[in-house]
């Protein structure tokens, strides 16, 4: 799964699904962004809660190892991304891949691959979510 995670190198995130980082309880910021990032995201959701933003800030139109460079910068949108690398068991796994492309590449295959093989579930034993979030 946290191979899996690296999907998030490419694509847009909505304010509205990261705004509880940038506008927490008594306007407080999450600790674990890093600070500028969280300026640069509250200037651009504040002004339009509407807004997406690119969920890598630094490679956003390649899929990379980038995703775990910028998780040890602070740099992860999503809680579920950055609890990655606050969660001391996949840590070494974050740090591993942000310092080796091939390894990430590798584990990524290898996950996607097995995902791959998983039954797809129709009619009444599946359930096509509205928001992936939450059962419909």
């Amino acid at each position: 799964m946290i191979a899996l995670c690296a999907a998030h190198t490419v694509g847009l995130g909505h304010c509205n699904k990261f705004a509880n980082r940038i506008n927490g309880p008594g306007n407080s910021v999450d600790p674990t962004l890093n600070k500028n990032y969280a300026a640069q995201l509250m200037s651009t959701c504040l002004a339009n809660a509407n807004s997406a933003v690119f969920l890598d800030p630094v490679t956003p139109g390649a899929f990379d190892n980038q995703y775990y460079k910028n998780l040890q910068q602070g740099l992860g949108l999503f809680s579920s991304d950055e609890v990655l690398y606050t969660d001391t068991r996949s840590r070494p796994l974050v740090d591993l891949w942000a310092q080796s492309s091939p390894a990430f590449e590798q584990a990524f295959v290898e996950a996607i691959t097995k995902m791959g093989r998983i039954g797809v579930k129709t009619g009444s034993s599946g359930n096509i979510r509205q928001d992936c979030r939450a059962c419909n």
